[in-house]
Parts: structure tokens; sequence; C-alpha cells
């Protein structure tokens, strides 16, 4: 399940594996593509180009390997949420697909894998690049709306702030754990990374110094998807510990937080401020601004 940035949107993978779009403020399913077009089910979906494409991607389990140790075929598929349109659609052959994500007009797709590799694909002039970065199987990637710069994390324990053209990291965020999650605003000032235990951290990614240090009342709040506002003010964090709360990104303090009766793995805040949630059952919930 996912959100766009702005919550207007949804999109679930439903029990029989077809993905189902919806628009959050209509509660109207706009769009039903089953499970056949992908080849099995969607593990990963993003919104791109404010909810006009979808970005669908998991594993071909139609394609059958002539070996066993011959690699999963991963699909990757842009589709218009309007008229259900494939734009594109490619595969790559190797180790499972574990992270993924989009440029703002869909140009450009960074994909993760688990074996610590990532691939670029410049969708319009069909090229794509290899980055040996991490040590460890990536577990998430934020990238900036243009598609210059990456913000990855694995499970080496540390999150990457690095230069898409030539590879280069321009900074190393380190943890104690496998570092999990990561996130950044759109002008990719500050990042957002967090691992395993109970360590949340804002960071400035320019100068690599720590912003704040994000302080949870509960331990071992497991983070499972984050994602800055518009401004860049706050920092919304959905949680499989069945919680959403939304954060000041200036200096770390908890704004709010909900608690919900089932896992969250997604949030967002939308334009006028409110809080969108999508929980694992595929349960959409508005929480109306407290602030």
């Amino acid at each position: 399940a996912a959100l766009s940035d702005d919550g207007a949107y949804a999109a679930v993978t439903t029990v029989d594996g077809a993905v189902s779009v919806w628009s959050v403020a209509q509660r109207e399913e706009l769009q039903r593509w089953p499970a056949t077009e992908f080849g099995g089910g969607a593990r990963f979906l993003r919104f791109v180009d404010g909810g006009r494409l979808l970005l669908l991607a998991g594993i071909d389990y139609s394609v059958e390997k002539s070996a066993p140790d011959e690699g999963d075929m991963n699909y990757f598929m842009l589709r218009d949420t309007r008229d259900g349109t494939i734009r594109r659609i490619w595969t790559l052959q190797g180790a499972r697909l574990t992270a993924i994500a989009a440029a703002a007009d869909g140009s450009v797709i960074l994909a993760g894998f688990s074996n610590g590799l990532m691939t670029l694909f410049h969708t319009r002039a069909s090229t794509r690049q290899d980055y040996s970065l991490h040590t460890g199987k990536i577990t998430d990637i934020a990238l900036s709306p243009d598609g210059s710069a990456a913000l990855s994390s694995s499970v080496d324990s540390t999150a990457l702030y690095w230069n898409v053209d030539d590879g280069t990291v321009l900074q190393r965020f380190s943890h104690n754990n496998r570092a999990t999650v990561v996130a950044a605003d759109s002008s990719f000032r500050t990042g957002f990374s967090s691992d395993a235990l109970d360590n949340q951290r804002l960071w400035d990614l320019a100068s690599g110094e720590l912003v704040a240090a994000l302080g949870h009342q509960q331990r071992w709040m497991y983070i499972s998807n984050a994602r800055f506002s518009a401004t860049g003010k706050h920092l919304v964090l959905a949680s499989p510990s069945k919680a959403v709360s939304v954060w000041n990104a200036i200096n770390g303090d908890r704004i709010a937080s909900w608690h919900i009766d089932f896992p969250v793995v997604d949030a967002a805040e939308t334009r006028v401020g409110d809080i969108v949630s999508i929980g694992s059952s595929g349960i959409v919930e508005v929480w109306s601004r407290q602030w």
C-alpha cells in the first residue's frame, strides 16, 4: 500500500493480487489492474508526477528460472492513474528487489537490491547505471525530485547521501544497527534516517551535522515509512506498531501522534495540514489537523 506525497491518492494490493488506485478525497476507485498484468503481485508501489503516474515493481513469477541460482526476474512498470495506460515497462534479472524510488516526473528510477547494489534507470533514454556503495541489502531509498541526488540505507548500518551522476558519496551517516528507513525534504537539505532499534535522526545533508534525534516515549518504535511535508517543516512517520506521528523537522520535537488498530504502512500530510494514513489492511484514515 502507498500514498501520494500529498495524501490525495492511495494504492493498495488486493487479496487477489490486483492493484487498486483510489482518490482519497472522493473515496472513489480510479483504476483496478489485475495481477495477471504483472506476472504476480506488485510488491512496491510509488506515486509519481503528483499522483498522475504509479510505479509498480516486484518479481515476475510467470518467468521460469532455467537454473536455481539464476536470480529473480524483477519487473518495473510506470502506469497512468487516469486512464490506466502503461507508459513504460522493463525487467532486470538478478538479486531480489528490496527498495525503489523515483524522480518527481518519473524520468529516473532508482532501485536497490538484496546484494547491496543499486541501479538507476533513465526511463526515457532506456539506459542504466549501477552503483556499489553499500556492503549489505538495501532497505530504503530517497531520490531528489530532479533525480540528481539520493539517500540510501542498508543493513550495513549506514545511510549514504550521494551524487547520482557519478556515485560519489557526499555524506555517511552511521547507526549502531541496520539502517531501515530514509527520507529527505523536497529541497534535499534535510534528511532522515532510522535504524532497527529506536534511533531516528534528522541530518543536515550538506554539512553532515546532526540536526536532532527524535525522542520516543515508547522504545523500539520501528518505522515503516517516513515522509516530509511539502513545506519541509514536518516529518510524518508511519509505524507497524500501530501508530502515526508528526514531528518538527527543525528541532525534532513531537507535534502529534495517533494510535491505530492496525499496523501503518504509509502516512502523509495533505496540503491543508491533515494527516492521511494507510494500514496493512488497506484502510485509509484522515486525521484532522490539531496543532
